[in-house]
């Protein structure tokens, strides 16, 4: 019943929301300009020659809405209980099973990591060369 109260106030107050957009809108600003001189001063002709004053009132009266059930919601959401996680609607069974299993690994890394690299020996030293200067013995001729 809660979530229904909540969702029907969230609905009004996007309403309040876009009609306070909109009266601003069309409100003339004081300098002139804006939709009031776009539209011709319709405005006037609609709402009379006092037209800045309806529009005014509207605006505060809209403006006051907004904020009571921007209030409203916010107490109402506050005291509800505390959010329930996704794990804490799983079963015991499931979260124990998910516990022993080991993590998945993507493809390409599991064939990387399952395969010990070749273990490399170490390059033989070269044999130091006499430093006497003696040249090395001819191959033997036949």
């Amino acid at each position: 019943m809660l979530n229904f109260a909540v969702s029907v106030l969230t609905i009004i107050e996007v309403l309040v929301a876009l009609l306070l957009i909109g009266i601003i809108l069309i409100q003339q600003s004081k300098a002139g300009g804006g939709l009031g001189a776009v539209g011709g001063g319709m405005t006037e002709m609609v709402l009379g020659a006092s037209a800045g004053n309806v529009l005014t009132k509207i605006t505060v009266i809209l403006a006051s809405i907004f904020l009571g059930l921007t209030l409203l919601l916010n107490i109402i959401t506050g005291h509800r209980g505390p959010g329930k996680s996704v794990i804490e609607d799983l079963p015991p069974a499931a979260l124990t099973e998910q516990a022993t299993q080991p993590a998945a690994v993507p493809a390409a890394e599991a064939e990387a990591v399952s395969e010990p690299a070749a273990p490399t020996e170490p390059l033989p030293a070269p044999e130091p060369q006499a430093a006497t200067g003696a040249a090395a013995p001819a191959p033997a001729t036949e």
